[in-house]
């Protein structure tokens, strides 16, 4: 198991609703050998183990679709839209002028005269 892993329902690989499959996969396990063990584990606790079937089938998320430029990853960079990097370039470069403003009003203020006669007052 990776670190930062989530578990999901995977819907493309699933029988019934997805849990084993996404099961499988957080745990990167064979699904057939996930599945043996299920059954196995609901002929000798059946209520417990379909309640927590239903109970998982209902709160776990499904796998999000692989995103934008990405080859079978859910992690992608950005979100399925292509717009998205070029939205993101522009917030970057947002970001990027306003800090410039910053620094210009900050280098005005550090080289007036003024400020350099009030270091030397208070030296």
């Amino acid at each position: 198991m990776r670190r930062g892993r989530k578990l999901y329902l995977d819907k493309e690989n699933a029988k019934i609703a997805g849990v084993c499959a996404g099961l499988a996969d957080y745990l990167e396990w064979d699904l057939k050998v996930v599945r043996i063990i299920w059954v196995i584990a609901t002929i000798m606790w059946a209520p417990v183990m379909l309640t927590a079937y239903v109970v998982m089938a209902w709160l776990v998320d499904p796998k999000p679709a692989p995103g934008f430029g990405s080859v079978g990853s859910t992690n992608a960079p950005w979100p399925t839209d292509p717009t998205a990097p070029r939205r993101r370039l522009v917030d970057v470069r947002d970001r990027f002028d306003r800090l410039e403003g910053r620094l210009r009003s900050l280098e005005s203020v550090v080289t007036s005269p003024a400020y350099r006669i009030d270091r030397e007052l208070k030296a």
